[in-house]
């Protein structure tokens, strides 16, 4: 069973959550850009939350599925076709042998999932599915999908969708909102940043620069400075870490990023806000918020309390429709 590459898009590639444990040998995580819509992609199609799917941006990629096949979409909205049939996100549906998906336009958000029941088949490099493409490794052939690819999948058709699948959007939503502001905590080099500065940070809206990828997001706004000239040692950063440049301008690393920067670290995007970060279009306006690390904490716990009840909601519905077989 396989799906086949019609139109390649502009870079699909396929990621999972991430490769960890290597950053002492300078190997980022890398993986799913929004990583809560590439989880629930999979819990909608009972796949475990590891298993790869397909990031794609618009154009999006046109896809022929040579079998029946369970899919999903999350992310955002490219207000997708299963030939001339509209198909919906964030929820489970059936596309048939022989149909192409494919994307009209984006509605919202910058990125979507696609997941299919069973499982995408792709390479694993040091125990991650997620396309590196600076070492041509892991996903497939460790670059983004091309015209003529075929991907083989893993479904044994066993799982049906029906009318009465639950509505997710309820719990979904929140997780995005409000789209323009992002809550931080304070950098290790945040008191190095002069009074002035910090107070733009929080009261200044910044907007997402065309010079962004999945390395990072570079900001322009009202440029902000240190106290004095600083020469700083290279040290450990993340996802959501906030530099400052020598320009006076921002980046917010994302999820290729580097394993280690020297430039200022004056905050990080907190994790829970991550996937809406991931979905804010190029010259998009975001504000920064402070917030402290207990914070910041608690609402990470409660976005994975989030994807925990999803998983068990479509579990559950799933434990039922086997039982009905």
């Amino acid at each position: 069973m396989s799906i086949k590459i019609i139109k390649p898009g502009m870079f699909a590639t396929i990621q999972d959550l991430g490769r960890n444990g290597y950053r002492s040998v300078g190997i980022g995580p890398g993986g799913a850009m929004d990583f809560f819509a590439a989880s629930i992609a999979n819990f909608l199609v009972g796949n475990d939350a590891k298993c790869p799917v397909i990031e794609m941006h618009f154009p999006a990629a046109e896809i022929l599925f040579e079998e029946d096949a369970l899919v999903s979409i999350t992310g955002g909205d490219f207000d997708g076709y299963a030939d001339d049939e509209p198909v919906g996100s964030w929820k489970p549906f059936l596309i048939k042998k022989n149909k192409s998906l494919w994307f009209k336009k984006p509605v919202h958000g910058v990125r979507i999932y696609l997941s299919i029941h069973g499982g995408i088949a792709s390479g694993n490099w040091l125990n991650s599915f997620s396309t590196h493409t600076k070492v041509k490794a892991g996903g497939h052939k460790g670059r983004p999908l091309l015209k003529g690819d075929i991907i083989p999948f893993d479904s044994t058709g066993s799982l049906m969708p029906i009318e009465s699948f639950p509505a997710l959007a309820g719990m979904i939503g929140p997780v995005y909102q409000p789209a323009n502001i992002f809550r931080c905590i304070a950098g290790p080099e945040w008191n190095l940043v002069n009074h002035e500065s910090q107070a733009k940070f929080s009261l200044l809206p910044f907007s997402i620069t065309n010079q962004s990828d999945r390395m990072g997001y570079r900001l322009k706004g009202r440029g902000l400075a240190l106290q004095e000239p600083v020469q700083l040692v290279s040290s450990p950063v993340d996802s959501g870490t906030i530099q400052l440049l020598p320009n006076g301008q921002l980046i917010v690393l994302m999820a290729d990023h580097q394993t280690t920067g020297g430039y200022p670290r004056i905050a990080n995007v907190i994790g829970a806000d991550l996937p809406k970060l991931a979905q804010s279009p190029i010259h998009s306006e975001l504000k920064f918020k402070l917030i402290g690390v207990e914070s910041a904490e608690e609402f990470l716990f409660l976005l994975y309390q989030t994807l925990e009840s999803i998983k068990d909601i479509c579990k559950n519905y799933y434990d039922a429709y086997r039982h009905q077989l």
